[in-house]
């Protein structure tokens, strides 16, 4: 028996219903507010048809299991730049001058000490440019470990998790669209320092945070947190668990050092990651429960 118009949608993976909806939120919002949104629903059609093409395709074959199950990951990062001009279409406030207030009460000498800790060698600023880009990649490597070793559930729950957290810092962008206290970058080298790290890197946030309106809350901090929080119980070898402190402590570091942040956008990003457990359980209410572990069985 064939199936039903229903059955395709039905089909998907919790993780797949939830990137639709806010792509389909994305798609309103261009619709509604971009003045030139064709270019935009254009890439937001592409990658909604994507996730439902690599569904069919992980129906047939390994290789389209693995592509179904990781896409999340790149589309995710896509949609963070997609996203940049629409949140200044829908939303023309921005909050820097209050953020900045917020600091400088609250935080008083905290937030010069920390841009220049240790007297700002430029080794520090190396280490911190290599710190703050890992958040790109330490992310994907613990899904690949798990696929590698088979744990279906827990790849499931990790992808779901980095995912949404991502998907909700994006709603606070457009809450409270904030650029962060960035250095122009005819001053990034006197300012910021560094060597041949600091300058590769900020090369790569140029070409991959087209974004600029991402400062509050911090995503960094907030994902960092959470991958940290699943990696110490995912992987209780303290040769993993260690690797995972630092690199947590060194990217929330960064955004600071770094001049990318506000110090209260790292509370607002620790405040989701705290919350964490109980947005995932309502998405997971809305969206259900599995995803990889369910093909894996289907197949």
């Amino acid at each position: 028996m064939g199936l039903t118009a229903r059955q395709p949608l039905a089909r998907l993976a919790p993780i797949d219903r939830m990137m639709l909806s806010f792509i389909a939120f994305l798609v309103a919002v261009a619709a509604l507010a971009h003045p030139a949104p064709l270019a935009t629903l254009v890439t937001l059609a592409a990658l909604a048809s994507a996730f439902l093409a690599t569904d069919r395709w992980a129906a047939r074959s390994e290789l389209g299991r693995v592509a179904h199950s990781f896409l999340p990951l790149p589309v995710v990062v896509t949609l963070f730049n997609v996203a940049g001009p629409l949140i200044g279409a829908l939303n023309p406030a921005r909050w820097d001058a209050t953020m900045a207030s917020i600091d400088a009460r609250v935080f008083g000498a905290l937030v010069p000490a920390w841009h220049h800790a240790l007297g700002r060698p430029a080794w520090l600023s190396d280490v911190a440019s290599f710190a703050y880009v890992s958040y790109y990649f330490i992310p994907f490597g613990m899904c690949v470990a798990l696929w590698v070793q088979g744990r279906w559930r827990d790849f499931d729950d990790l992808a779901f998790a980095l995912i949404a957290t991502l998907l909700l810092s994006y709603v606070g962008y457009f809450l409270f669209p904030t650029s962060g206290p960035r250095v122009p970058q005819e001053l990034e080298v006197q300012v910021l320092g560094g060597g041949a790290v600091s300058v590769r890197v900020r090369d790569f946030l140029r070409a991959a945070e087209v974004n600029q309106l991402d400062a509050f809350p911090s995503g960094h901090t907030a994902l960092s947190l959470v991958f940290l929080g699943f990696g110490w119980r995912l992987f209780p070898r303290w040769s993993v668990r260690i690797p995972l402190l630092l690199a947590a402590a060194g990217i929330i570091f960064a955004t600071v050092y770094l001049s990318l942040h506000y110090v209260i956008d790292l509370c607002a990003g620790a405040t989701q990651a705290a919350l964490m457990p109980v947005f995932l359980r309502g998405l997971r209410r809305v969206f259900g429960q599995g995803g990889a572990s369910e093909s894996r069985a289907r197949a």
